[in-house]
């Protein structure tokens, strides 16, 4: 990968390599010195993730300003739910048809899913001992924990997580926050992210049964299933080419409606949250690389499971927590400042495990 020199440093033993990362690599980037790495050069890789994630920034504000303009007299509420289910339906299950069907099948089609299981519920396991032992938060109304936990374990793996892997790392990659999120994500949020949600809260009731169900019923699940079926029958090159053109709408649709759902009402409530966000932003994508590496992983495949281990709060959480009576506004802000936070914490977390 060609980079830009900067300047060579000094050899040092290797038990000072981790420090030599934090002080040499740094964390915002913004003086030569805190932004060259081990070998003195600033990566292109670093760069364009940068780029990609002003550039989403951008979208994201665009969907944000809507609720003060409200074009046409359209709620920003309706917009999001029409934009989130014509994605859903018809865009997303074309996407993962085409990413899936044009991937190389190989064993990570099975480690992915489960590397994002192990993650998602060690996360959450994390927040349980955060949140229901350490004798700060023990008095934090049910309501309240039940938002953190979902916020420190389920994150936006498919809404900022795609377009993030495909800008960075190439389109050839987005099959891998397809399997991270409909294979694991999504089926551990609709079974065990919903009996959490309904422990914590006292709104509508559980029914692992008619979890499944909604799992089977996914449209994009079904994309998948047919794109892996695509590499044992043949497909004329017009549907793949159909379903490629279909996709290009995904990513900037999902990055707006990110946009769209932002909500900073309950800001002031944001110390009780710091711990669920720095698991989710920190932590997660600590354990992706733990598990990756361990299953045998490397280069932009690594690069790409831990994107997925470091995004931000999960929109759906949001819709949980209303659901089941958890704190609705604290949900809402959990998923604002995560989203903000991560235009930070996913270079940093680039820069300290690569």
């Amino acid at each position: 990968m060609a980079a830009i020199p900067l300047y060579p440093l000094p050899e040092q033993p290797p038990r000072f390599l981790l420090l030599k990362r934090f002080l040499y690599r740094g964390i915002w980037g913004k003086y030569p010195f805190y932004r060259c790495g081990r070998t003195g050069i600033i990566s292109q890789r670093e760069r364009a993730i940068s780029k990609v994630l002003y550039s989403f920034g951008l979208i994201v504000a665009a969907g944000y300003l809507w609720r003060f303009f409200e074009p046409g007299g359209l709620d920003r509420q309706r917009v999001r739910h029409a934009l989130n289910m014509t994605v859903l339906h018809f865009f997303l299950p074309a996407l993962a048809f085409g990413l899936v069907a044009t991937a190389k099948v190989d064993r990570t089609f099975l480690a992915v899913p489960l590397i994002a299981a192990a993650v998602t519920l060690l996360s959450l396991a994390a927040g349980t001992a955060v949140y229901r032992w350490l004798p700060w938060y023990r008095a934090a109304p049910r309501p309240v924990i039940g938002v953190l936990l979902l916020s420190a374990a389920f994150g936006n793996v498919t809404y900022l997580g795609l377009p993030v892997i495909t800008e960075t790392l190439g389109s050839r990659y987005g099959y891998i926050a397809i399997l991270y999120d409909l294979l694991a994500t999504t089926p551990v949020l609709l079974t065990v992210g919903v009996l959490t949600a309904a422990r914590f809260g006292s709104g509508g009731t559980v029914s692992l049964a008619a979890s499944f169900r909604r799992i089977l019923k996914l449209p994009p699940l079904w994309g998948v299933a047919l794109g892996i079926a695509a590499h044992a029958v043949p497909v004329p090159k017009m549907v793949l080419d159909a379903a490629q053109l279909m996709g290009r709408a995904v990513i900037p649709v999902m990055i707006f409606t990110v946009g769209l759902a932002l909500d900073f009402q309950d800001i002031k409530r944001l110390p009780v949250a710091l711990p669920a966000l720095a698991l989710k932003l920190i932590l997660a994508p600590v354990l992706a690389w733990l598990f990756a590496r361990a299953a045998g992983m490397s280069g932009d495949i690594l690069q790409a499971v831990v994107i997925e281990g470091a995004m931000p709060v999960m929109v759906l959480s949001l819709v949980l927590a209303d659901e089941f009576e958890l704190d609705v506004p604290l949900a809402a802000t959990c998923i604002a400042v995560s989203t903000a936070a991560s235009f930070f914490t996913l270079p940093m977390m680039m820069k300290v495990l690569f």
